[in-house]
């Protein structure tokens, strides 16, 4: 089994074993079947999601929809969405098994490298895992709102439709093309993290393309990429996130800067649906809307999977407190 994967029919008693370090084809071999077999296998073994049990538009959003002459039954999309709280772990354990089953397989790890071996995997692994539960498992994560006081360039009422990633966005049954159908023609996709989305961004980039419509992808702006997690490693980098999320408001998502009305609808994405868009989307109802904390809030706990504090799903406090006290005049110039 051993001189299958490593190649070659070497009899000696050094070749009875494959040693990463001198094959690594043989190592890559094995950690790649391993790897697809689980990234299938452990979605399926994650225990106790947090599933939210309405999967449609609330009745706001429906009729919010039908006064613009779109039928919600017309979206190919669901407000579906989970929040598993077991997914890290299962991912150190299924790395852990990795490399339990590479030994088995004859292949060497130097021992300095296991500890940095099993993060990488891990986060191959939960990340893998995420895309999975998010597009696979096809939870949309969708939503809606009207951006007050904005119309297109036909007189209509700007709406911001908000989601997480969704399958198949080339394809002509997808929930982005029916987004299209319904009038959005910007795309804004605010995602920036180690989840593989390359394959979904290119696609989504197409579909704008075709529909005579523009695309932003926030990992082609540097300036504006980072200013979540640059919050949540230093608390003190408020002030610095709320200048880019205005500029995200402002420039990005509404194009303030263009001389023209929008051409149409906006919709609105980073993975999940849940936080970077959860955060603009809070700021926009506060400070653009003028919508009272309760309203944004039910809205931010609703699409992190939020059932009780008992299951919260992806519930951040520190997200609300970022909402609650964002400074509105950032936003002055609208």
């Amino acid at each position: 089994m051993v001189r299958s994967c490593c190649g070659g029919g070497g009899h000696g008693p050094h070749e009875s074993r494959c040693h990463l370090s001198r094959r690594p084809q043989c190592g890559a071999l094995a950690l790649m079947k391993i790897l697809s077999f689980l990234v299938l296998l452990l979605p399926l073994a994650c225990a106790a999601p947090q599933r939210a049990d309405d999967n449609t538009l609330t009745e706001d959003e429906r009729a919010l929809l039908a006064s613009q002459g779109i039928s919600a039954a017309d979206l190919h999309c669901n407000s579906q969405r989970t929040w598993n709280p077991t997914l890290r772990a299962e991912a150190k354990a299924g790395a852990q098994a990795m490399l339990t089953d590479l030994t088995a397989l004859g292949v060497t790890i130097p021992p300095g490298l296991n500890d940095a071996s099993r993060k990488v995997l891990a986060d191959a692994l939960s990340w893998r895992m995420v895309r999975a539960t998010i597009v696979d498992g096809n939870q949309n994560n969708l939503g809606v709102i009207e951006v007050k006081g904005v119309k297109t360039q036909d007189g209509k009422p700007l709406l911001l439709f908000r989601s997480g990633f969704t399958p198949r966005p080339g394809q002509a049954d997808s929930c982005l093309a029916s987004l299209l159908q319904a009038g959005v023609r910007h795309g804004v996709n605010l995602y920036q993290g180690p989840m593989p989305t390359a394959d979904l961004a290119e696609a989504e980039a197409k579909a704008f393309t075709l529909a005579f419509g523009t695309y932003y992808n926030v990992q082609n702006d540097a300036e504006l990429a980072s200013w979540r997690d640059e919050l949540r490693d230093d608390p003190a980098a408020v002030q610095k996130a709320m200048e880019s999320v205005a500029r995200v408001i402002r420039d990005v998502v509404l194009q303030r800067g263009e001389r023209a009305p929008p051409q149409g609808h906006v919709a609105l994405h980073c993975g999940g649906g849940m936080h970077r868009t959860g955060m603009v989307v809070g700021v926009l109802e506060r400070c653009w809307n003028g919508a009272p904390q309760e309203v944004w809030e039910r809205a931010y706990r609703r699409h992190v999977a939020w059932q009780s504090d008992a299951q919260p799903g992806g519930f951040e406090a520190a997200n609300v407190a970022f909402i609650a006290g964002f400074d509105c005049s950032l936003l002055k110039n609208r």
